[in-house]
C-alpha cells in the first residue's frame, strides 16, 4: 500500500473530537466496529445491501476517491471491483483510522492510497468515481455542503458521485421512532438528513443529472450524481 501524500498538518475538526473521537480514536472499539456482523446490526440488516448499491456503480481499472475509512468489508468491496489495475484513494482525517486501514489493506490491495487529511482539501486529480459512504450524517450543515460541492468538482469528464447516508425515513416506517431520540444523543447532525435533500447543498445544481433510490422504508438513500453532457 502506497502511504505517500499524508498531510500531517491536518488536524480532527472541532465536531469530530466532540461527538466521534470516542469511537473513531479508540483502537479497541475500531477493532470492534470493524465486524460485518456489527455494522449489519447498526443498520438493520442493511449492511451488505448498501455496500452493493455502492458498488455497483463502480466500473473495473476506474480511478476511485472515497471520503471516510469506513468499517466492515466496504472499502474490501469496492478494491475488488475496481480490480487490479484500479485505483482507490481513500481520506481520513483520523490518523487511528488510517492506520487501521493499511494494516488491514496493505497486503491484499497494493492499490489502496490512504491518505491522512481533511475531506475538504481538494485532491490535485480528477477522479472516475467519487463515494461519500455513510459520512454525510457525521457533519454540520456548514461542513457537508462544502464537502459535497468540493466533491462533485473533482469528478473525471464521464465520472460521477455516489452517496450513501441516511433518508428520512417513510411516515409508516416505525423504526424512525428509534432512530430519532438515538440521533439526538449521539449523531446530532444526522437528523439534517430527514430536513434537506442533498442536491439542496449543490451551487449550481442544475449543471449535473440526479438518481435518487432508497433502501428500507426510505431509512437511506443511494444518490448518484453526474455533470449533464454539454452540446455544442
Amino acid at each position: 500500500m502506497n502511504t505517500t501524500g499524508i498531510n500531517t498538518s491536518s488536524r480532527i475538526p472541532p465536531y469530530q473530537r466532540e461527538y466521534c473521537s470516542w469511537l473513531y480514536e479508540n483502537k479497541i472499539l475500531s477493532k470492534i466496529w470493524d465486524s460485518d456482523c456489527l455494522q449489519s446490526l447498526m443498520t438493520f440488516g442493511n449492511h451488505k445491501k448498501l455496500i452493493n448499491a455502492c458498488v455497483e456503480e463502480i466500473y473495473p481499472h476506474q480511478k476511485a476517491l472515497q471520503t471516510g475509512a469506513t468499517f466492515g468489508s466496504q472499502i474490501a468491496a469496492v478494491a475488488e471491483r475496481l480490480g487490479i489495475y484500479g485505483e482507490l484513494d481513500i481520506v481520513d482525517i483520523s490518523p487511528t483510522q488510517t492506520r487501521r486501514i493499511r494494516n488491514k489493506y496493505r497486503f491484499l490491495y497494493p492499490s489502496i492510497n490512504c491518505i491522512k487529511k481533511d475531506a475538504l482539501d481538494k485532491p490535485t486529480r480528477k477522479y472516475d468515481i467519487i463515494i461519500c459512504y455513510m459520512l454525510l450524517h457525521e457533519m454540520p450543515i456548514p461542513t457537508k455542503a462544502k464537502l459535497i460541492n468540493l466533491l462533485l468538482s473533482c469528478m473525471a469528464p464521464g465520472g460521477k458521485v455516489v452517496f450513501i447516508d441516511y433518508h428520512k425515513p417513510a411516515w409508516w416506517n416505525p423504526l424512525k421512532w428509534i432512530i430519532k431520540p438515538f440521533n439526538r444523543l449521539y449523531q446530532p447532525f444526522a437528523e439534517n438528513m430527514w430536513q434537506t435533500e442533498i442536491k439542496d447543498f449543490v451551487v449550481n445544481g442544475g449543471q449535473f443529472e440526479w438518481k435518487k433510490i432508497t433502501y428500507f422504508g426510505k431509512m437511506y438513500q443511494k444518490l448518484v450524481v453526474k455533470r449533464k453532457e454539454t452540446l455544442y
